[in-house]
């Protein structure tokens, strides 16, 4: 493994995170990096990275490793298992990865830095600082001084309640407030990227709305609302959805940008193209070799909506239930959201976003009514 090119992906076993491994063992790098990919012997035959492979998938002609890294407690989840027979896949834990890198005979393609603690409901700083802002303060470090392309996770929750907008604009950022721990430490890490003067060769911070797709039943309450309600669609006909906090919306007409997580993988691969074919876009004031790009598709719905689309996918009558939002959330409850995509549509990215009620029907039919 220490003699093929290699791309570390952080937050491997995460919802995220495992999408883009997958990603990376089907993806050709000569054609990531724009060229014409050679002919390869094995490139036609159908081959797998790992036997519990969700679609079986051709061999790349030109194949690079992946670096899996993550916390050790991830190692019992079922996405842990999905690529570890595979021999293109090192498995690393999160406090070993820098001393690796700096033992490793060649530095990585890239780093893709996806590993964070997630939880809108976390109350411990500490746990914020380390695994949100140390870990990546880390690991921007590392590439800044070794040359590497840098794209990591933050969060449309830096954006708080939304009335400042959702620019992604680094001139605004410094004007946001975050509705959470787990916010402001995604913002605390953008606002000490802006102000490095030594930056990763090229960086981009993205800023997810709310995503939803496979692989993310890990993630227990913290899971999408798509996951919880085909679970309760499919256990009790009826679907339990927040009343509203606010005269402004009634009762599961909240809107929020949902963004399906194959998206985040299209759009990932994307930038990292641009990184390794070294066409770096002219950023707008307020950065060095980078820019925070927002991830979502631009468009509102609402909860309502959701859980219409979960029913119409399972063929079933809709029933909706409202209930009072608990009260360790109802102080950081985000009623409207919307990805502004200047930034992204800026660095040539054209591709159409799923709508939501395409991917909800191929997430519920694809993925969740056949157990995975």
């Amino acid at each position: 493994m220490n003699k093929r090119p290699y791309v570390v992906v952080t937050g491997a076993h995460g919802f995220i995170g495992n999408h883009i491994l997958e990603k990376m063992l089907m993806t050709d790098l000569e054609t990531l990096k724009g060229n014409e990919p050679s002919e390869s012997a094995e490139a036609g035959r159908p081959r797998t990275a790992q036997v519990r492979f969700s679609q079986q998938t051709r061999l790349p002609a030109t194949v690079f490793d992946v670096w899996a890294v993550d916390l050790p407690e991830s190692s019992t989840r079922s996405t842990a298992h999905r690529f570890a027979q595979s021999s293109r896949v090192k498995i690393i834990f999160q406090r070993d990865l820098l001393p690796a890198l700096k033992n490793a005979s060649h530095p990585p393609l890239a780093i893709i830095h996806n590993g964070a603690c997630s939880s809108t409901v976390e109350r411990d700083p500490a746990v914020f600082a380390e695994l949100n802002v140390g870990s990546s303060q880390g690991l921007w470090t590392y590439c800044a001084e070794n040359n590497v392309p840098f794209i990591y996770a933050s969060s449309a929750a830096v954006y708080g309640d939304g009335s400042k907008g959702f620019s992604d604009s680094p001139n605004e950022s410094g004007s946001f407030s975050p509705l959470n721990l787990y916010g402001k430490s995604k913002l605390d890490f953008d606002l000490w990227a802006m102000e490095q003067k030594s930056t990763p060769p090229l960086w981009f911070g993205l800023r997810y709305f709310n995503v939803y797709g496979p692989f993310e039943n890990h993630k227990g309450g913290q899971a999408s609302m798509a996951f919880h309600g085909y679970q309760q669609a499919t256990r009790t006909g009826c679907i339990r959805l927040f009343k509203s906090n606010t005269s402004e919306y009634t009762d599961g007409n909240q809107v929020r940008d949902f963004v399906y997580v194959k998206d985040i993988v299209k759009v990932t691969m994307h930038l990292l193209g641009l990184a390794l074919r070294g066409e770096a876009p002219a950023f707008q004031a307020g950065t060095q070799n980078g820019c925070f790009v927002n991830v979502g598709t631009g468009e509102t719905r609402s909860w309502n909506d959701l859980a219409a689309a979960i029913f119409d996918a399972l063929s079933l009558p809709r029933r909706i239930e409202y209930i009072t939002i608990p009260e360790n959330i109802s102080g950081q409850y985000q009623n409207y959201t919307c990805a502004d995509l200047s930034a992204l549509r800026g660095l040539g990215y054209r591709q159409p976003l799923t709508p939501l009620n395409q991917g909800v029907r191929e997430y519920v039919q694809r993925y969740l009514m056949r157990g995975l």
